[in-house]
């Protein structure tokens, strides 16, 4: 008898063993992709349900309103360790939805062997609203020439519920702000046709609310196509080993390559994009309002080395090697030049900056930014407010540059764009300033 419960105790004692892992407690996890109080018709919605343990057991997803309930998904799924379902397909599919209050339940429960062997359970509702009316939208401005690689500003009315308004031009997404002014409704965006888009990509104004019901509005448009220049740069042993030397010490993004050409072929192409990527990221970031005062100033006295939108093959000993845009101008003085604020504007970068070494950066308001780069000393500080002319510090040949110059650039919520433009008093009273004269929104 001693025997047999020592052989039974044995026994339970290598089940629980056998099996401790699966008498964990934690309850699967359930959550949205986004937190929402509406929803509308089309409306974007994932849930991820996951169990980190011993894996899911079963999902439901039931939806209520009023007097309806539909089952939106009832899966058994074998211990999957998640999955995710696009909750507004689902009701799109299964559903019609009322304008009004509504719940969405989820039941889920894992594999465990706890709760006499049910599993752990967790189970959610969420209450919210099915908005199904699309907000307003007006285009108030008329006709918009826009060149290849330039810029335009839009006019538009939207209505009290429009959480996000602006510009989309292919994949590129130029956000509204609002007009000051006695209207709260007038909204205004700059935007651009990136200088490597078609000729033909249409531009249109987006409204969204809360709900994520959308109205787009057309507005009337003329494209002007322009051809870039195309330059072949040959390199050589001396200027890739100063590009190599100059750049790496500053980057943890781009490792060693083992030979120096391909270090700097990582540098000029993968460090060129991320350098772009943060130009773009800081955008966001931008004041509502325009910081700059008329039109922006090209170099004192500077001659143009390279255009905007020049299309660069690199050549190294007689192999192509890469190809590059040169998203900017090339001006050049003389050695260690004082280089000048373009316009007015807020500095938010001023430091060694990936291929454009010695940089600076003026933000300029509603998601305007200039570049300054390649320069040998820095003058100002991140957060300094400047104005136009104001010495930045002086030109060199930091970074991915092989003689003393400056490269500026201009970006618009981080597309290039032509600074030739902004340079010219007439266009931009015409293709800003006037589109805005009737109301407060006006350069300081």
């Amino acid at each position: 008898m001693k025997l047999f419960s020592i052989l039974i105790l044995a026994g339970l004692l290598a089940f629980f063993g056998f099996t401790h892992r699966r008498w964990e407690g934690a309850a699967p996890t359930v959550a949205f992709d986004h937190d929402f109080k509406a929803l509308g018709r089309n409306a974007p919605l994932k849930l991820t349900v996951q169990d980190a343990g011993t894996g899911l057991k079963h999902v439901t997803i039931r939806l209520k309103q009023k007097d309806k309930e539909m089952v939106l998904a009832d899966d058994s799924l074998d211990s999957s360790p998640s999955r995710t379902y696009d909750v507004a397909q689902l009701i799109s599919e299964k559903f019609k939805a009322e304008e009004g209050a509504a719940a969405l339940n989820i039941t889920a429960s894992d594999t465990s062997l706890r709760n006499f062997l049910r599993g752990n359970r967790n189970d959610v509702t969420k209450d919210f609203q099915f908005d199904l009316n699309p907000p307003r939208l007006e285009v108030l401005s008329a006709q918009h020439y826009i060149n290849q690689g330039g810029s335009e500003c839009v006019l538009y009315r939207v209505s009290d519920d429009v959480e996000v308004s602006g510009v989309e031009v292919g994949p590129h997404f130029f956000p509204g702000f609002p007009v000051t002014g006695t209207d709260p409704k007038l909204r205004f965006s700059l935007f651009a046709l990136e200088y490597d888009q078609p000729a033909n990509t249409v531009a249109h104004v987006i409204a969204r609310d809360a709900a994520g019901n959308q109205t787009v509005a057309t507005f009337w448009q003329k494209v002007f196509p322009k051809k870039f220049r195309s330059r072949e740069i040959v390199l050589d042993d001396a200027f890739v080993q100063k590009a190599v030397a100059d750049i790496m010490p500053h980057t943890t993004e781009i490792k060693d390559q083992g030979e120096t050409i391909k270090t700097f072929v990582a540098l000029n192409s993968i460090l060129r994009k991320k350098n772009h990527e943060t130009i773009a990221m800081l955008a966001k970031q931008s004041p509502p309002q325009f910081l700059w005062n008329g039109p922006f100033l090209q170099l004192s006295n500077s001659q143009v080395e390279a255009y905007f939108a020049d299309r660069r093959t690199y050549v190294y000993k007689g192999q192509r090697v890469d190809q590059q845009d040169h998203v900017g101008f090339d001006l050049s003085v003389v050695r260690h030049y004082p280089v000048e604020a373009a316009n007015d504007g807020k500095v938010i970068l001023a430091e060694y900056f990936g291929i454009y070494g010695n940089a600076v950066w003026i933000d300029h308001g509603a998601g305007l930014i200039s570049l300054y780069g390649h320069m040998s000393s820095i003058d100002v500080k991140p957060g300094q407010l400047v104005k136009k002319k104001d010495v930045l510090g002086k030109s060199g040949d930091t970074g991915m540059a092989g003689g003393d110059h400056l490269h500026f650039g201009l970006f618009l919520q981080g597309v290039p764009v032509n600074p030739t433009e902004w340079w010219d008093e007439k266009w931009i009273r015409e293709h800003v300033l006037d589109r805005l004269k009737s109301t407060d929104i006006t350069a300081n």
